[in-house]
């Protein structure tokens, strides 16, 4: 199957109840090239292997596989590594794409994805929890959290963003071009976090990463989830908490963003006195940085961290109504 435009990789471990409902969402896809599906079984024990291969003859796309049956813990960012390797090997000069066995692609993703990487090289969708899944303080922090985003491209606009954007940077839906894929290196062996691993990767290499709300996936709200500290983690924890959580306060943010800006614009002209000052770090480390970063995205994501002070904790509540002041004054500034 080598030499396949698309492989969509996709690690598995003991998902034989939730593998039927991606491979039917697979199976109705709109308006998509050929592509292949990589599954890599995770010391499955449970019938997932027998399931597939079942259901392989009555599929519309093929399917390859590998496996790892030596135990041990699981590890999110490994086997999602072993499943996108499989998937590169696949398609190897072509689009490589990823999402959950326990997610459902909408029925336009792969053609959404593929729309959505001619403006970028890296494409994360949304995820939409299945119906009454979220909890209530899941919900608020979620819906904050996509205000904030949109609220970054007020003061950090890049071209390559989605009209529509949003929050979510995970692997339960991203697309990226196999050479890009292989140049960023690839997820991390992380035993969870690898999807953000893999984006703040791709930024700190200069590639162009665009959160489009267009491209999107539902995934299970099961509270018992197959990576430690995965979404079925922190949708349980969200359940049995009273209140809701601290988070960065948005004028540090806000201050992040405009930063990155700044940075972008800057590189190339040599003239960096005002951002070192701004960073409060020594003018030859700022030089050194962006003498090594090929291009300005590279550049902001390696040389902007926390402001000088700190990133500043409050409430989820009060961070709400700090950012309506904020989004309040960039309209009336803009106006």
């Amino acid at each position: 199957m080598s030499g396949a435009n698309i492989a969509i990789g996709v690690p598995v471990r003991n998902e034989v109840e939730r593998l039927p409902i991606l491979l039917r969402a697979l199976s109705a896809q709109t308006d998509a090239p050929p592509f292949t599906l990589a599954l890599f079984f995770d010391n499955c024990v449970d019938g997932s292997e027998a399931l597939v291969t079942d259901m392989a003859g009555g599929l519309p796309f093929p399917i390859a596989t590998s496996c790892c049956n030596t135990g041990g813990q699981p590890n999110a960012g490994l086997a999602r590594r072993h499943a996108m390797s499989l998937a590169a090997a696949i398609a190897p000069s072509g689009t490589l794409m990823t999402t959950d066995a326990d997610s459902a692609p909408a029925t336009d993703w792969i053609a959404a994805n593929l729309h959505a990487l001619r403006a970028a090289d890296v494409v994360a969708g949304r995820v939409v929890h299945e119906a009454g899944g979220a909890s209530a303080i899941q919900a608020q922090l979620e819906a904050y959290l996509d205000r904030l985003h949109s609220f970054r491209r007020l003061f950090d606009p890049v071209p390559w963003e989605a009209p529509r954007s949003h929050h979510w940077t995970s692997a339960a839906s991203l697309a990226v071009c196999s050479h890009v894929y292989q140049a960023i290196g690839g997820f991390p062996a992380m035993p969870n976090g690898e999807d953000a691993g893999f984006a703040d990767a791709a930024a700190r290499g200069g590639y162009r990463l665009r959160r489009d709300a267009a491209v999107w996936v539902t995934t299970s709200t099961r509270r018992s989830g197959r990576a430690a500290a995965g979404l079925a983690a922190s949708l349980s924890a969200w359940d049995n908490a009273s209140v809701p959580p601290d988070i960065a306060h948005p004028e540090d943010e806000a201050w992040r963003y405009a930063l990155h800006a700044k940075a972008r614009h800057l590189h190339g002209s040599g003239q960096f006195d005002l951002l070192a000052h701004a960073l409060d770090l020594p003018l030859t480390e700022v030089e050194r940085v962006a003498d090594e970063c090929r291009n300005g995205e590279a550049f902001a994501a390696r040389i902007v961290g926390a402001p000088p002070g700190g990133m500043r904790q409050v409430p989820l509540p009060r961070a709400e109504l700090l950012l309506a002041t904020l989004e309040q004054t960039q309209l009336e500034g803009a106006a």
